[in-house]
């Protein structure tokens, strides 16, 4: 699984709770910046789980960046 693939589903996830595109960068943080709550984050890691098919739990508890988050997500899918 590329990067690329892995942030075109984190921004796909992000879109389905209505962050505009235009904000989702690299760095934006996503609690901090997108004001995404835990229960946010529960969704985008089960949606992202359904787009990749492999198991994603993203950490509710960090407030890391969109490019932390795909690095996350990529290390994931790469294990059993």
């Amino acid at each position: 699984m590329t990067s690329d693939e892995v942030a075109e589903a984190l921004s796909g996830s992000l879109a389905e709770l209505g962050i505009d595109a235009a904000a989702i960068e690299p760095e934006v943080r996503l609690r901090e910046d997108l004001e995404l709550d835990s229960t946010e984050m529960v969704q985008v890691s089960l949606d992202l789980t359904r787009r990749l098919g492999v198991r994603v739990r993203l950490d509710v508890k960090e407030n890391g960046t969109f490019h932390d988050a795909c690095e996350a997500v990529a290390r994931q899918a790469g294990e059993p």
